[in-house]
């Protein structure tokens, strides 16, 4: 029983220690990746035209705006549920002077 337990709580120690030193299955691809792009520079393939370009930049222009507009939504929501509780918080402390003031007199 505690030779199970022994092999098995080694073998979890290994398992988690592999883990965290890293070497992922995307860490191979990556010299891959750059010894294609090394390859496949200056090829008339590997030029991008003037359209493509600007499709590109026209693209990157509506993301930025697309984040910029759901920045904006978000903080309304924000601010519209800060107003909110600062109105409770008035009508608590209003409520709080009422009933303070009803056991004074």
């Amino acid at each position: 029983m505690t030779i199970r337990f022994s092999l098995s709580l080694i073998s979890t120690v290994f398992l988690v220690a592999g883990c965290a030193a890293g070497g992922g299955v995307g860490e191979y691809g990556m010299g891959d990746d750059a010894a294609v792009i090394k390859a496949s520079r200056n090829r008339e393939t590997a030029r991008v035209s003037r359209a493509e370009l600007e499709q590109h930049r026209r693209q990157r222009i509506a993301a930025a705006e697309e984040i910029d507009l759901a920045n904006k939504r978000r903080q309304a929501k924000n601010e519209e549920i800060n107003d909110t509780l600062g109105t409770v918080n008035k009508a608590v402390n209003v409520l709080g002077n009422l009933r303070w003031l009803t056991r004074v007199w």
